[in-house]
């Protein structure tokens, strides 16, 4: 690059002058600038891309990682610093915690200084595939804006000073080093802070044949220990051309204002704002100046462009505190209360010895497992009783509560003896015209009734010794409570339901299937009873049938706090048209909404709910007819820990 390109040049005949500070001063004002209207040409086609680099193959990684794992949730539930199962930045009240580098890289990105100083973008608005009403459409590329939820905590990030954690996984190209062969496919590099973030124009493939991207500079926080992937690794001394480079009258020196650190900076004569020499030539790197992105002869710079040498190898200092131990903190084991049925001990673990990070009880609710060396945490804790939340109540409303045009009625309240109290509840069977979320194709839908079979402390004796065995023979590993993989979902690697179950006769292929089910000549003592005391309070209930409906499957479920059941709907091939759950434990909210293909509102959140009950402990709820699981779905949401088990009779598809 020829220096005098900028110690006497111009922008559309626009002098630009170099400012002259000393390192920590504050930056100097334009001595002399005669700004006139900057014309910016018009944006022209796109060039043809040059052919793609060559491969090259990555390098063994003789140095395991200190904290790797195999899935998203992993990462997710274990590492506190990184939380986002979609997005590549996880941030809180706009400041970034964690930063993942993947596979989509964008044009420019960086991996240098051995890994020390590391360039990405800002995420989103980046050409993808949607899909609406079941067509595929390409969604075009869009510029990236300072106001964007990402890059807004990125900037906020970087003016802070805060460190951030970085992490990469096996896809990401940069990463000199093999990660799939010995299976690390999500990786933490460790603390890193933003030196710089600018804003460029990158070419691709929409109607003005470029769009603005954000572009961040993340430098490893020397206030850690080396770089792991690095051993016995010494930071390379600048070479002397450089050395002489930094101190020569052709270029400045100023104190970035955030950083206090050397960079080479220029003032733009049509905005006055500073911007750092990144590339091998100047460009105002501010989106919103008329001169953004526009060599100093007013053309816009080749697709092209390499970095300049000062830029990459300019070292800066951490200004923020001693930073903490990167590696989670071990897992609770034991509390003062001996409840260990909380959200602290939901989360995920680090293995001490292997360095993995993995979900809480993955295989064991009895205690955590390491994933890779089977390393074991032991927990000790009470049997929780029933009694523990009576006190549990809905300000709202005591069972039920139903929307107005939800096509929902109250059919009867049922009272059949001394010892029970019985809400009986019909959706459906209303005409369309007079409920809105009733389908329109269906004048008149007869989707069936739930029964709520409300228990109480009289009449739960037997609900209460089914709760005390349940967590007895969990604990034990007599019942196998598990978090088994869910069939479809868009995170990496396995994803595992959200709540602890164990299937008992015949498969439900919705949770776990075969290999989550027990016959019922081989299942504990509380799974047996649960089914009989659901038989028997249905009985109570629905009567004058031709022959007694006999459940084949009981599915237990078991919630941690802040664990729940999404929405789904029973309709699985095979399966009988009722269903049937006892509640234990803890309280729960279920809610009934109308399947998203039959709705023609445009409600939103608990607006869409159709029905909602509180279903307490011992409490039997009857979903009758197949219509509920064709038409509807349902969640769960207890209030704390909570056990249900759910009957079902399931025939040949």
């Amino acid at each position: 690059m020829d220096p005098s390109l900028f110690s006497s040049s111009s922008i559309n005949g626009t002098a630009i002058h170099a400012v002259s500070a000393s390192v920590g001063g504050e930056r100097a004002v334009i001595a002399s600038s005669h700004p006139r209207t900057v014309v910016v040409p018009n944006p022209v086609a796109r060039p043809p891309r040059p052919p793609p680099p060559p491969f090259i193959p990555k390098q063994p990684l003789t140095t395991p990682p200190p904290i790797w794992a195999e899935s998203r949730q992993e990462v997710c539930e274990s590492f506190d610093w990184f939380r986002s199962y979609q997005g590549g930045v996880y941030f809180n009240s706009d400041m970034v915690k964690g930063y993942l580098l993947s596979a989509f890289s964008s044009k420019r990105d960086v991996f240098a200084r051995g890994g020390r100083l590391i360039i990405s973008h800002g995420g989103g608005r980046a050409e993808s595939i949607h899909n609406k009403k079941g067509q595929t459409a390409l969604q075009k590329a869009e510029d990236q804006r300072e106001e964007d939820k990402s890059v807004r905590a990125l900037l906020r990030t970087y003016q802070m000073k805060r460190p951030l954690v970085l992490l990469i996984d096996d896809r990401y190209a940069l990463f000199p080093y093999d990660l799939a062969t010995k299976g690390y496919t999500y990786v933490v590099l460790g603390f890193y802070h933003i030196v710089h973030a600018w804003a460029e124009r990158e070419f691709v493939s929409n109607d003005r044949h470029s769009v603005i991207r954000w572009k961040f500079a993340f430098e490893w926080c020397e206030k850690q220990r080396a770089p792991w992937w690095l051993q016995n690794e010494h930071p390379n001394a600048l070479s002397s051309a450089l050395a002489k480079r930094l101190f020569t009258d052709e270029y400045c020196r100023t104190a970035d204002p955030h950083h206090g650190l050397t960079t080479i900076t220029y003032i733009c004569p049509s905005c006055t704002k500073a911007s750092p020499l990144v590339y091998q030539a100047w460009m105002c790197l501010h989106p919103t100046c008329v001169a953004f992105w526009t060599l100093a002869d007013g053309r816009r710079p080749p697709e092209e462009l390499h970095y300049d040498g000062t830029f990459l190898e300019s070292s800066h200092p951490c200004y923020h505190d001693v930073l903490e131990d990167l590696a989670p903190i071990p897992p609770a084991t034991q509390a003062l209360d001996g409840v260990v049925t909380s959200r602290r001990f939901c989360k995920g673990w680090h293995c001490k010895q292997c360095g993995r990070l993995s979900c809480r009880s993955v295989f064991k609710w009895e205690y955590w497992e390491c994933q890779n060396c089977h390393a074991t945490v032991q927990i000790a804790g009470k049997t929780r009783i029933a009694k523990e939340f009576w006190g549990q109540t809905n300000p709202d409303f005591l069972h039920h509560k139903v929307a107005e045009d939800s096509g929902t009625g109250i059919l009867r309240a049922l009272s059949p003896g001394i010892s029970k109290s019985t809400c009986c509840l019909r959706i459906g069977e209303f005409a369309s015209a007079a409920f809105t979320r009733i389908p329109k194709a269906h004048p008149v839908v007869h989707s069936g009734r739930i029964y709520l079979i409300i228990g109480s402390p009289i009449i739960n004796r037997a609900a209460d010794e089914i709760f005390g065995e349940y967590q007895e023979q969990a604990g034990s590993g007599q019942l196998r409570f598990r978090r088994w993989p869910l069939r479809s979902h868009q995170c990496r690697g396995t994803l595992l339901t959200n709540y602890f179950s164990q299937n008992t006769g015949e498969p439900y292929r919705y949770v776990g299937g075969t290999a989550n089910t027990v016959p019922f000549n081989a299942a504990p003592s509380a799974v047996v009873k649960a089914r009989d005391l659901i038989q028997d309070r249905m009985n109570s209930v629905i009567q004058a049938e031709q022959s007694q409906y006999t459940f084949n499957e009981v599915l237990s479920a078991a919630y941690m706090e802040k664990q729940k059941m999404a929405f789904h709907s029973d309709a699985e091939r095979g399966l009988g048209p009722r269903v049937a759950s006892l509640s234990l434990g803890s309280s729960a909210y279920m809610h009934f909404r109308l399947l998203k293909k039959y709705r023609t509102d445009k409600g939103s959140g608990a607006s869409q709910n159709a029905m909602t009950l509180f279903l307490r402990h011992g409490d039997v709820l009857i979903m009758d007819g197949a219509g509920i699981q064709e038409y509807y779905e349902h969640t769960v949401v207890p209030l704390n820990f909570r056990i249900a088990a759910t009957a079902r009779y399931i025939g040949a598809p």
